[in-house]
C-alpha cells in the first residue's frame, strides 16, 4: 500500500487554499484548518459591500467582536443606516453589530447595469483616439453572468507562464482532458470550499484516480474571488472595479494573490505554481451567483 506525503496550507484573499500529495512517506499537515469562501449574515438587505481586508464586526460601543471575523473579499449586506462611534463611521449589519465603513467597498445591486453615454462615431473610421469625437456605442458594464471560462483559462495560463519565465522555469501546458476533470471538481466548491470531502479524502486526487490520470504527484490550489473587484497592488486591499470587470481580471487577481500575497500560507500556493517540476495543469472555474464570486481550482501534476 502506497503512502502519500500530504502538505496542506490555507489562506484567504477572498478564499484561497492549496494542497499537495506526492508518492512518498506521510508528513504532518501544516496550518491545516477549515475555511469557507463566504459567510452569510442576517441583516437588512439595503446594499451589498465587499470587505477590503480581514476585519471584525463591532458592537454599538465600538468594541471589536473577535468571534465575528469578516474575510477579505466577503460580501455582506448592510443597511443604509450608519452610526458614528468614537468619530468613525460604521454601517449597520444586524442587531447591535456594525462594520467599519472604511474597510468595505460598495457594490451596485441594481438589476440593470450602468450604461455608458452614447457618442457619435465618425464615418469611415475604425480607429479611436483621444482627440476623436467618438467612442463605442451604448455599452453595459459586464456582470457575473458574462463570466467566460475560456477567457479565464487563457489569461491564467498566459500570466502563469510569464511568471515562470521570469524565474527561468519551463512553461506548463494546459491539458483539455485535465480541464474537464478539474471543472467537474470545481462544481463542488460553492457548497464545500475544501480540498477534502466529508470522509477526509482529497477530492481532486480521487477525481484523477477515477479518470485514470497517470502522474507522480497531485497538487491543487483553490480560490474564490469577487466579480467586479480587483486587488490594489500597493496595499493588497480589494477595490471596486465594476466598470472593468472581466474574466481575465479575475484570473489576474487570483494569480497575483497566489504568488505575491501568500505569506499567510507560508507561500504554499506560490511554491506549487512555481515548482520547477510542474508539467501540466488543469483549470476549472465557475460563477457562483449566490455569493457573487468566481470559484476556481488549479490542478497541477507531473
Amino acid at each position: 500500500m502506497k503512502k502519500v506525503n500530504i502538505r496542506k496550507i490555507i489562506t484567504i484573499f477572498s478564499a484561497v487554499s492549496c494542497l499537495t500529495i506526492g508518492l512518498s512517506t506521510l508528513a504532518t499537515p501544516i496550518n491545516a484548518k477549515n475555511t469557507s469562501g463566504t459567510a452569510a449574515l442576517n441583516s437588512p438587505t439595503k446594499k451589498t459591500v465587499i470587505v477590503k481586508k480581514k476585519t471584525y464586526l463591532y458592537d454599538k460601543r465600538g468594541r471589536k467582536l473577535k468571534k465575528k471575523v469578516l474575510k477579505k473579499g466577503q460580501r455582506i449586506a448592510v443597511s443604509f443606516k450608519t452610526k458614528k462611534i468614537k468619530g468613525q463611521k460604521y454601517y449597520f449589519v444586524t442587531k447591535d453589530k456594525f462594520v467599519l465603513a472604511k474597510l468595505v467597498i460598495k457594490t451596485k445591486v441594481k438589476s440593470k447595469a450602468k450604461k455608458l453615454k452614447k457618442q457619435t462615431k465618425l464615418p469611415n473610421s475604425n480607429k479611436l483616439t483621444n482627440s476623436d469625437n467618438q467612442t463605442q456605442s451604448e455599452h453595459e458594464f459586464p456582470t457575473i453572468t458574462n463570466f467566460s471560462i475560456t477567457e479565464f483559462r487563457q489569461e491564467f495560463l498566459k500570466e502563469l507562464n510569464k511568471e515562470r519565465a521570469q524565474r527561468g522555469l519551463s512553461a506548463v501546458t494546459e491539458d483539455p482532458r485535465l480541464d474537464e476533470i478539474v471543472q467537474e471538481r470545481t462544481k463542488l466548491l460553492p457548497a464545500n470550499f475544501s480540498h477534502n470531502d466529508s470522509a477526509g479524502n482529497f477530492i481532486l486526487n480521487d477525481f484523477f484516480n477515477k479518470a485514470g490520470v497517470v502522474r507522480k504527484t497531485t497538487a491543487e490550489c483553490i480560490a474564490a474571488f469577487p466579480w467586479g473587484a480587483t486587488v490594489d497592488r500597493s496595499n493588497n486591499e480589494l477595490i471596486n472595479a465594476e466598470n472593468n470587470a472581466s474574466s481575465a481580471l479575475v484570473a489576474d487577481n487570483m494569480l497575483y494573490e497566489y504568488i505575491y500575497n501568500d505569506a499567510q500560507s507560508n507561500w504554499g500556493h506560490r511554491n506549487i505554481l512555481l515548482d520547477p517540476n510542474d508539467k501540466t495543469i488543469g483549470l476549472g472555474a465557475l460563477a457562483d451567483k449566490d455569493s457573487g464570486q468566481i470559484c476556481s481550482s488549479v490542478g497541477v501534476i507531473y
